[in-house]
């Protein structure tokens, strides 16, 4: 008498629960991982960005947009850039504001004349009134600074 196996399709109960249990691990090993990433790149795109309207009110200063100076201003979870010769002189209808996320501070070490956390820009020639290191901190881990030298330069 001959008997004959047939083949079976499929997966055994085991290897589902290898597969499932091989993938939670790969799911809690990436996901720091991740996390990590997001962070660094939340940290560098703000920074990039605090960067990028510096140097708008430098070049709107030098090229005498609408006749006046632009600075921008900054306070611990937000910074606006301006059109006038202070933030407290401004003119408002120009404001542009740029509110930072729960987890992101900003502080100044900026030293010069005018208002504390005011950076503005001489109408024609970009000087700077103040120079100096703003910093950008996130609240888990890391910070970047950023530096304003005398002759208006903006650098990482």
């Amino acid at each position: 008498m001959q008997t004959k196996l047939k083949s079976q399709k499929g997966f055994t109960l085991m290897e589902v629960l290898i597969i499932v249990f091989i993938s939670g691990l790969l799911v809690i090993t990436v996901l720091p991982i991740y996390n990590n990433l997001q962070i660094s790149s939340q940290l560098r795109g703000n920074t990039s960005q605090i960067i990028q309207v510096i140097r708008t009110a430098r070049e709107r200063s030098s090229s005498g947009l609408n006749d006046a100076q632009h600075g921008v201003y900054f306070q611990a979870d937000r910074y606006t850039l301006y059109q006038g010769t202070s933030y407290i002189l401004r003119d408002a209808a120009y404001d542009r504001e740029m509110v930072l996320g729960d987890v992101l501070k900003i502080t100044r070490n900026l030293s010069g004349s005018g208002e504390i956390d005011d950076l503005n820009f001489s109408k024609g020639f970009s000087i700077p009134n103040k120079t100096g290191t703003i910093t950008l901190t996130h609240e888990i881990e890391g910070s970047h600074s950023v530096s304003i030298n005398s002759l208006g330069m903006i650098e990482e």
